[in-house]
């Protein structure tokens, strides 16, 4: 949440195979503990896969069938692949090329989610049949997208990437479904409070979990489950309605977009249009505003609880 991290990270590992093969690549976001990445692409034939870390494989085009503890089963375009430490993942068959797209995860950042979170450890994933866990579906796609652009880590997508682990240990492991705890409505009530008094401001996963007295897996979905939304989301939301505020007033985009804590006006475009469903220059146009407030006055606006 709130502005990103330095656009440096480490140089994408490519490791092609014979022209006729599979292309292979490898890379970790970082500032992102415990999280590597792979794409394998155009795969026409079978193959098998060993790994020491608990993966998240997307399947995103393509169709095979493959083994996994002594059950065959056929893997689709759209699908979710699971795997743990130490286990063998081969194709049987391929009925046509597949390209997947894999998050490793190093075993002790899972175990301890898992631990913060009560699911028994070792963790056991269970397969993810079509259907069966679509939220964990959605937020595993979605996490995929956004580490496919290979762009900074920002709080937003390590946000995605703390709920999306939660929501697979909470709903794809052998336990099943973790109740959210009894504290979460509380929890709930201080992190929004939190976000609402530092909308201008960074705003790391940590902090606003220190502060509503809950750990980060347990705050993110009890939020969503509260409001409907993750936290990185309702800040977005609220700096959306600042900037509007803003924009009445008479401020540019620009910045309208530098006193919500948003990068820069194109970043305050593409959520102003999304959210709203106009551009914030259409809106300003709108509000036919004619006096600019002063610079003091503008912060208040902004950054007022």
């Amino acid at each position: 949440m709130g502005r990103g991290s330095a656009p440096a990270r480490e140089p994408t590992a490519r490791r092609r195979a014979r022209d006729d093969g599979p292309r292979i690549e490898y890379w970790r976001p970082e500032g992102i503990e415990g999280l590597r990445m792979f794409r394998l692409e155009d795969a026409s034939r079978p193959l098998s896969s060993y790994s020491e870390h608990y993966g998240v494989v997307l399947i995103l085009r393509g169709a095979c069938d493959g083994w996994y503890r002594g059950t065959v089963r056929t893997l689709a375009a759209g699908g979710l692949k699971l795997k743990e430490p130490g286990e063998v993942h081969r194709h049987v068959r391929v009925h046509a090329p597949i390209t997947v797209q894999g998050a490793a995860f190093a075993a002790d950042v899972v175990e301890e989610a898992a631990r913060t979170l009560g699911v028994p450890r070792p963790v056991h994933f269970v397969p993810v049949a079509p259907g069966r866990a679509p939220r964990a579906t959605a937020l595993a796609t979605a996490m995929h997208a956004a580490l496919a652009a290979r762009g900074p880590v920002t709080r937003e997508l390590e946000a995605l990437v703390t709920e999306t682990l939660a929501e697979l240990l909470a709903t794809c492991t052998e336990r099943g479904e973790v109740r959210v705890h009894e504290r979460a409505p509380r929890a709930v009530r201080r992190a929004r409070e939190y976000l609402r008094a530092h909308v201008c401001e960074p705003v790391t996963l940590d902090a606003l979990a220190a502060h509503a007295g809950a750990d980060k897996y347990h705050l993110i979905r009890a939020f969503r489950a509260e409001l409907g939304v993750p936290p990185y989301e309702y800040l977005t939301h609220l700096r959306v309605a600042r900037a509007a505020e803003l924009l009445s007033t008479g401020l540019t985009g620009a910045e309208a977009a530098h006193a919500v804590g948003l990068f820069d006006e194109s970043q305050l475009h593409r959520h102003f249009r999304r959210i709203l469903g106009v551009t914030p220059g259409k809106f300003a146009r709108t509000m036919q505003r004619q006096h600019r407030p002063s610079e003091a006055r503008a912060a208040r606006l902004a950054c007022r609880a």
